[in-house]
């Protein structure tokens, strides 16, 4: 996703296969690559989640590469909201929707609010007043743990059967009470999901 963002150059060496920087790829018959975004609107993409309206939403890092408990202090990271003003497929603007935010490892559009997995929490984002600016947050989910690494929370993804879908990394203790009122405290990895309003939390896979 990166990659496509963020080149500048698509040299296509045959119909089937196009080449970015040291980057070779193949494509079907009927498909084309193409820069939708790239640098000022966008630095360093890491997730994208598009609106029912055609808008753009981006995880976009800092770079700060500290470990996340140290990035937690001062969280740094952000969420773009792009916008393709003329329609021709390429955004051409670019504001951000929240700032401050520790790294994102998942973005997901839900009816009027944006999730974003941020270890420890996935926080759930909502404009209220039509700035285009998130002005409230609320934590959705506390995953309880943020270790060296940051792998305590990915996700969140919708599944087709409406749930919410998220998975925790190994190494770090977590506690939660399930929808069958059974609390499971472990530090292993797991995928755990819920419905949008935050109920019935299960665990699926140990």
């Amino acid at each position: 996703m990166a990659l496509l963002l963020t080149v500048a150059t698509v040299l296509v060496a045959s119909a089937e296969e196009v080449k970015l920087g040291k980057h070779q790829f193949q494509l079907a018959d009927g498909f084309a690559m193409k820069q939708i975004a790239g640098p000022p609107l966008v630095q360093r993409p890491i997730h994208m989640c598009f609106d029912a309206n055609g808008i753009l939403y981006v995880t976009d890092s800092s770079g700060n590469t500290d470990k996340a408990p140290i990035q937690l202090k001062d969280p740094q990271h952000r969420v773009l909201r792009l916008v393709d003003r003329d329609g021709d497929g390429v955004f051409d603007e670019s504001t951000v929707f929240a700032d401050k935010l520790p790294f994102p490892e998942g973005i997901l559009i839900y009816e009027d609010a944006i999730y974003v997995g941020a270890p420890p929490h996935i926080w759930k984002l909502r404009d209220t007043n039509g700035d285009h600016v998130a002005d409230e947050r609320t934590v959705w989910f506390d995953g309880g743990s943020i270790e060296g690494c940051g792998n305590d929370m990915h996700g969140p993804y919708r599944g087709p059967d409406g749930f919410f879908y998220w998975c925790k990394g190994a190494f770090a203790p977590q506690e939660h009470e399930l929808t069958n009122g059974r609390t499971v405290t472990s530090r292993a990895a797991h995928i755990y999901r819920a419905r949008p309003d935050g109920s019935q939390l299960e665990r699926l896979i140990t």
